[in-house]
């Protein structure tokens, strides 16, 4: 078998020469396990493979060559194709949320699964596998992406109230996704550029991060004399984008230097998790303030409490 690498950083593999007749989840079941992004058929003889980063791929392709080689693999050959990184979306998704190509729906409620359930899936993307009962089903698509929408449409839509819509395992992943290995949640910003402030600072953090709709941060220390910044994340996979952003937008972000933290914060603990995740953040409003002097007694309290990044005053919500 020939595998022909002009892109070394690729993250992208096309399987070609193979019999025109093998079905996408037969050659699947030829290959060893990989962090799999996405998985598109080309022609019919041609299987493009996506990862979720270009290490991946290597380890897939170094694991291929060991193995045994199927016979319907047997003329097959690989080329590494040029692809840029894993979007932003997927890789917060994955981070947050475990998501994966595998989105599996259980029924909660004297139901059993809809029979639309197949043709809703359909809509989202292609499919690999699909296996149902009347109480569960569990839906393999040939990608992330489509899973991820999948499971955004069915959990919005009525016809699926009731049931119980999550992600599941994907028994192709062979390891979990490349995250820092002790879970690392804390950045240190250095050479911050003189006169910068804490909401300037964080305004640069989200921006390079898409709306999750939920508190990322969990503090955020500035020592402005030292030119420095300590951030706490709550996830580790919010963490790594960031640090990824800097990273590499280094002439960007004016000569700033990121950095993982020696020391780790304490644990997350399950109540705060849990306030996150109904909305619980770093802002708080207060309405029904009668002027300007009860704001700032209101202010005054507020800073006895923590550091205050910002705050603004609305005459039209007294």
């Amino acid at each position: 078998m020939s595998i022909q690498q002009k892109h070394v950083l690729a993250r992208s593999l096309v399987f070609k020469q193979l019999p025109p007749s093998l079905e996408v989840k037969q050659a699947l079941s030829c290959l060893p396990r990989g962090r799999f992004h996405d998985i598109v058929p080309r022609g019919k003889d041609s299987l493009a493979i996506k990862f979720l980063d270009f290490r991946s791929a290597s380890r897939f392709t170094q694991k291929f060559r060991l193995l045994p080689r199927a016979p319907l693999l047997k003329d097959a050959t690989i080329e590494y194709e040029a692809s840029g990184p894993l979007p932003i979306e997927i890789l917060t998704a994955i981070g947050l949320r475990n998501a994966s190509r595998v989105v599996r729906v259980s029924a909660t409620i004297a139901k059993d699964i809809p029979e639309s359930l197949i043709d809703d899936s359909k809509k989202c993307g292609p499919i690999e596998s699909f296996e149902s009962d009347k109480r569960k089903a569990v839906i393999n698509f040939l990608s992330i992406d489509a899973a991820i929408k999948a499971l955004d449409i069915l959990r919005a839509s009525k016809t699926y109230v009731g049931y119980h819509v999550y992600f599941g395992y994907d028994k192709k992943c062979d390891i979990p996704p490349p995250y820092p290995a002790r879970f690392k949640t804390d950045l240190v910003l250095t050479d911050l550029p003189k006169g910068a402030t804490t909401n300037e600072l964080l305004q640069r953090l989200q921006s390079g991060l898409p709306d999750l709709k939920q508190e990322t941060i969990r503090s955020i220390v500035f020592d402005e004399p030292g030119a420095k910044a300590f951030i706490n994340f709550l996830e580790p996979g919010v963490a790594k984008i960031v640090y990824g952003s800097f990273k590499h937008a280094k002439t960007s972000t004016g000569g700033v230097s990121v950095s993982w933290s020696r020391t780790t914060s304490s644990p997350i603990t399950a109540s705060l998790r849990m306030a996150v995740n109904v909305g619980a953040s770093r802002t708080m409003t207060i309405s029904h303030l009668e002027n300007v002097e009860q704001m700032r007694r209101v202010l005054k309290v507020a800073k006895k409490l923590g550091t205050v990044v910002s705050h603004s005053y609305n005459p039209s919500n007294d």
